[in-house]
């Protein structure tokens, strides 16, 4: 069985590396079919799990309320009652899924998602590791909406973006050899990457439960929010939909705000 994606670039340095996923029942192996060269039948393997979580884990938590955990239900049923929870709006089953997530992003898209209070964070620091050279220039300059206190427009031309861009980049580079020179000359580096913008990039490791990653991506893929944290929420996406494509199927149905 071919290894599934667990690592989105985003930007040009960004990412976003799904490192677990983890339900309330340990999995250690799938059954596979393999065939032979003719096509016929070979029988089934075991093969080894790449995380323990499962779309039938909120259906499965939920039984506990009638004592009937893993009763012996079929995956049909189980998904079906994961289409009710997730309807009429049964958090806690779909809190007893765990997942870990390590984002590198642009220092002013993880202010935006750290307050989301409900996950866990553990962020490099610049008081004990340099920094690298890495920092974010969009591609497409936004320009002021007219209408609305937040967000942008393209309304743009292209000469006052190249402008931007070329300041912006400039900018960065200079502050950064500031920064590294202030380091040299022995400023302590909590002082020193103070010369470090917005745009710089932050890593950190991130573990919060599914419903609460639901809540978060529902706000961050609305149309209303920032572009850059709406790449980021995609990505996301994309690697919990590989592993949990019917609970993704859900939030889609049920939880997308827009």
């Amino acid at each position: 069985m071919a290894a599934l994606v667990t690592k989105m670039p985003v930007f040009d340095h960004g990412f976003v590396i799904l490192r677990n996923l983890a339900g309330p029942t340990r999995r250690l192996y799938d059954e596979e079919l393999r065939s032979n060269m003719d096509g016929s039948a070979q029988g089934y393997v075991q093969i080894e799990r790449e995380f323990d979580a499962d779309d039938i884990d909120p259906a499965n938590a939920a039984r506990m309320s009638f004592d009937q955990m893993d009763s012996d239900r079929t995956r049909e049923e189980d998904l079906k009652l994961c289409n009710y929870l997730m309807k009429n709006k049964h958090s806690s089953p779909f809190e007893m899924i765990q997942v870990w997530l390590e984002i590198k992003m642009p220092i002013f898209i993880a202010r935006q998602f750290v307050r989301h209070r409900t996950q866990s964070l553990n962020e490099v620091s610049g008081r004990y590791a340099t920094l690298p050279a890495e920092w974010y220039v969009p591609e497409v300059v936004g320009g002021k909406a007219k209408n609305v206190k937040q967000g942008q427009a393209d309304n743009l031309d292209d000469n006052c973006q190249m402008e931007f861009k070329a300041y912006l980049e400039n900018h960065c580079k200079t502050g950064y050899a500031h920064y590294l020179t202030a380091m040299h000359n022995g400023v302590a580096p909590e002082h020193a990457r103070m010369f470090l913008s917005l745009n710089h990039y932050t890593h950190w490791l991130s573990s919060t439960n599914l419903h609460n990653l639901m809540h978060f991506l529902s706000l961050r893929t609305d149309s209303h929010a920032q572009i850059e944290a709406q790449k980021y929420a995609e990505a996301i996406i994309t690697l919990v939909r590989m592993r949990l494509p019917h609970c993704m199927e859900l939030f889609d149905k049920y939880r997308r705000l827009s």
